[in-house]
């Protein structure tokens, strides 16, 4: 019983140091500009089609990360309960976090409310799950 509360409480530590690893990220390394709404869901797709190598480069960096700072949410999710383990419950709660960060991001002025970013977090979520699920399933049958 000690192992599995010692393993709980490692995996919640973990996980409040994702939740502000990804707040820093988001939120307090940037500074103060102007409030920003982009409500293209594809606009960094449309700007990396017609950009510069260098500058569309950037543009397909920013969706990966976008997608994979995600990725550990859906992998936590499913660890910490096993109700949180069906795609109906953690990606509403994948969507209303990164909603939460691109309002809050807009509010403060550090950050652009991306409708893009909101998509691409929750297949991140979406992604960190099926990781999760997948290795649940191999671990299960070894």
């Amino acid at each position: 019983m000690d192992n599995l509360l010692a393993k709980r409480a490692l995996l919640i530590a973990a996980l409040v140091i994702y939740v502000l690893a990804v707040a820093y990220i988001t939120l307090l390394s940037r500074d103060a500009t102007l409030a920003v709404i982009e409500l293209d869901p594809i606009a960094s797709y449309r700007r990396a089609a017609n950009a510069a190598r260098h500058l569309a480069i950037i543009e397909v960096r920013n969706l990966v990360l976008n997608t994979a700072m995600f990725m550990p949410l859906g992998i936590f999710l499913p660890l910490l309960s096993t109700r949180l383990r069906q795609f109906r419950i953690v990606l509403p709660i994948a969507l209303l976090a990164s909603l939460a960060i691109e309002t809050t991001q807009l509010a403060t002025r550090r950050g652009v409310f991306s409708i893009e970013d909101i998509l691409h977090n929750t297949l991140g979520a979406a992604l960190g799950l099926t990781l999760y699920l997948a290795a649940a399933k191999i671990f299960k049958k070894s």
